[in-house]
């Protein structure tokens, strides 16, 4: 049985690996530096099991995730200014913030979306990035992230926050914000909008 365990395991590290390589090489790929691509990808990971309660209200605390929320919003507002692409950054926000309320709805368990539905915003955000940043791949990729990121914390989470709260519930839930961490709508959107901004990219000098 331990035998087993830990070939399970190594083959788990090993797939971790392999995805960690393809996600920081497309990262580098689009103009993000090394340790921006590893922060992103990895620091996110690592800092996914803890959660900041924020406030409690209704039998709901409302807590954000570390790595799943949080630090995903520093990145996103440091890509913004280092990359001043404040002004076309806002309007993407604003926009994928409204397709990631529309595909999102509140349970008696939080904030949740059904596949493919989900995927909607990082598609958004990318297109939105490309069009925005035609010219700058680097750029592009930056407010692809940066809007997914934030539209999402934004549409998905913040503005279904009231709707969520006059929700009783029995006992203290917990409703984290990010909190599923590198499986959250946060996390991923981010992601994968920069994925597609790379496959838009390839070939790209």
């Amino acid at each position: 049985m331990n035998m087993v365990r830990l070939i399970a395991l190594l083959i788990f590290a090993l797939l971790f690996y392999i995805i960690y390589i393809i996600l920081t090489m497309a990262f580098e790929e689009v103009g993000f530096d090394k340790w921006e691509a590893i922060l992103i990808v990895f620091g996110c990971i690592i800092f996914g099991l803890v959660d900041i309660p924020l406030f409690i209200h209704n039998g709901w605390i409302i807590a954000i995730n570390l790595g799943g929320a949080l630090l995903p919003l520093i990145i996103s507002i440091y890509l913004i200014l280092s990359r001043k692409v404040v002004m076309r950054s806002i309007l993407g926000i604003i926009i994928v913030a409204y397709f990631a309320y529309e595909v999102t709805h509140v349970t008696e368990k939080g904030v949740s979306a059904t596949f493919p539905y989900w995927l909607i915003p990082p598609f958004i955000a990318s297109l939105y990035s490309v069009a925005v940043a035609i010219k700058s791949k680097k750029k592009a990729a930056s407010i692809a992230y940066s809007t997914g990121t934030i539209g999402v914390l934004v549409g998905a989470d913040l503005l279904h926050l009231k709707e969520l709260l006059s929700i009783k519930v029995k006992e203290l839930t917990v409703a984290s914000i990010g909190g599923a961490s590198i499986l959250d709508m946060i996390f991923l959107t981010g992601i994968i909008a920069v994925l597609i901004d790379a496959l838009l990219w390839a070939g790209e000098e």
